[in-house]
């Protein structure tokens, strides 16, 4: 599975672009991305059940850097996703006994292109944190957080509407873990992204 992510992440450097015009070539930007990561899908250790468990989760929030130049931008951002159960973010308070909650915070460095009109590539590296909570419930049993750092990459396929907003699918598996297992682990994200320009310039040929 690795080989074929790296292979595929490859091949997108060398397919050729699609879908800007001259404007945009001669064009350079920065900014701020707003990110919101809303439908994420874990696969992750249960410390609590000692196993590899997955799940789906809502609720998410980042914030980028972005350079862009031509047909290619390069970006940087930190976000935090979690696990709850309603997609409008609303935190069931009712539930009692012991509960599992499994969370990230990752920090990743993207190449973006376009491959074929408003659908770009993404692709990149990250540095991600699962943070698995078990809450007991209960005085007499511990509760206790469990944080796992990952080093991974980061694949996917954005869908630009316009200049500022789009959606976006992301894989990211995990490549090497600190922990000392061979558990493996992924997150991946449905985000909505907000590009908001601070600076322009227009190069002139």
């Amino acid at each position: 599975m690795r080989v074929l992510l790296v292979l595929f992440f490859l091949s997108v450097f060398i397919l050729p672009s699609r879908g800007q015009n001259q404007t945009e070539m001669n064009n350079e930007k920065a900014g701020i991305t707003f990110l919101f990561p809303w439908l994420n899908y874990y696969h992750y250790v249960d410390y609590q059940k000692r196993e590899e468990a997955k799940k789906f989760g809502f609720f998410g929030i980042g914030l980028g850097l972005y350079y862009k130049t031509g047909s290619t931008k390069i970006s940087f951002n930190v976000s935090t996703t979690d696990d709850l159960a309603s997609p409008i973010a609303q935190i069931n308070y009712t539930k009692t006994g012991p509960q599992t909650n499994i969370g990230s915070s990752f920090g990743e460095l993207l190449y973006h292109r376009p491959i074929y009109q408003s659908i770009h590539f993404i692709g990149g590296f990250n540095f991600s944190s699962y943070n698995f909570h078990f809450s007991s419930g209960n005085d007499s049993i511990r509760s206790y957080i469990k944080t796992d750092n990952t080093l991974g990459m980061t694949i996917g396929l954005e869908y630009r509407f316009d200049n500022n907003y789009s959606v976006a699918a992301i894989y990211r598996p995990a490549l090497a873990s600190f922990e000392t297992d061979n558990h493996y682990r992924h997150l991946i994200t449905v985000e909505l992204r907000i590009d908001i320009d601070v600076w322009k310039k227009k190069r002139i040929n």
